[in-house]
């Protein structure tokens, strides 16, 4: 008898355990958030061009970007690499964002390549729709607007 009461106040200590501890972890969560976005106009002539910003994660756990998507083309995440003095553009097919980092979207280094570009959508002013796809916190939607790459 006495030997159930241990098991019984073991098992009951275990649940509270584990009920405890997922609910630490269920607070636990990532926040994606977009600065500074911003797609490059390209000459008429141009198949592709490029995008740049800061995707960063502002909340309490890691998250993975997936895959991404526009209404205005193709889009791939890429990193240039330079070897030899040669650049040379590696497609990322996904990137972990860790609490309290940033994905920085930027010339010669990472950045979005878009291919199969919708002319009329890639006119001065316009704007291209982006769908972030994370592990975690689904699809973002992001406006971001086109611009020179001199404005």
């Amino acid at each position: 008898m006495n030997s159930r009461r241990i098991v019984k106040s073991i098992l009951m200590v275990l649940a509270l355990c584990s009920l405890l501890s997922s609910h630490v972890y269920a607070d636990k969560q990532p926040n994606i958030e977009t600065e500074d976005m911003w797609v490059v106009l390209p000459p008429d002539v141009a198949r592709s061009t490029a995008g740049y910003g800061v995707i960063k994660n502002t909340g309490t756990a890691s998250d993975t970007l997936l895959k991404i998507r526009s209404n205005a083309g193709t889009v791939m995440l890429h990193k240039t690499k330079i070897e030899s003095g040669r650049a040379q553009m590696i497609h990322m097919s996904n990137m972990i964002i860790t609490p309290g980092e940033a994905l920085v979207l930027e010339p010669m280094s990472f950045h979005l390549m878009f291919s199969d570009l919708c002319p009329i959508i890639f006119t001065k002013g316009g704007r291209v729709t982006l769908f972030l796809e994370f592990e975690k916190s689904g699809v973002i939607e992001v406006e971001v607007p086109i611009r020179s790459a001199w404005d």
